[in-house]
């Protein structure tokens, strides 16, 4: 027996480790959205919502039932419905996850966002693959059930792109 095997007598984590992890992770606080007051990020989230950005990416969700009173039926904002949606020819990457065809995505929360750049080394990586460089290439990458968005965001004006981006940075 060699000095590892000496080391690991029982591999398996212990089930109270694993709630504990559960635990915490279920608690963590959620990112906090910055410059809410700003009358550019304000135009932005209402832009977000004309052009339907918030038709997938739903502002706000509501927990169900959950043995820790603090979790229960509370309102949070992730940015996100948490559905598969088709994401069109662009984003398909020929490999399939569970039963998601290879073209649909799950949408992802946009809580955080404008923090993404600081957890990647200085720059963004978007998307599932990380292709997209910035917030305004992960937009017009969108296609499949989020064409008219991407369109109508295409069509803004910069005053008005700016405003929206400005808006997903505050996330």
């Amino acid at each position: 027996m060699d000095a590892y095997t000496r080391m690991v007598i029982d591999p398996e984590i212990p089930t109270l480790t694993v709630n504990n992890v559960v635990f915490y992770l279920q608690t963590l606080k959620a990112p906090i959205q910055r410059n809410v007051g700003n009358a550019e990020v304000e135009t932005g989230r209402k832009l977000f919502e004309k052009i339907n950005c918030s038709g997938c990416h739903k502002p706000t969700l509501k927990t169900g039932f959950s043995p820790v009173a603090a979790l229960s039926n509370k309102e949070f904002h992730p940015y996100t419905d948490l559905l598969l949606h088709d994401m069109g020819p662009g984003l398909d990457d020929g490999y399939t996850e569970g039963s998601a065809k290879t073209f649909e995505w799950r949408t992802p929360p946009l809580w955080g966002l404008g923090l993404s750049m600081n957890s990647q080394g200085g720059s963004y990586h978007l998307l599932h693959d990380g292709r997209a460089k910035s917030i305004e290439e992960a937009v017009t990458l969108h296609g499949g059930e989020a064409s008219a968005s991407r369109n109508s965001f295409n069509q803004l004006s910069g005053e008005e792109k700016n405003a929206l981006l400005r808006f997903l940075e505050s996330l």
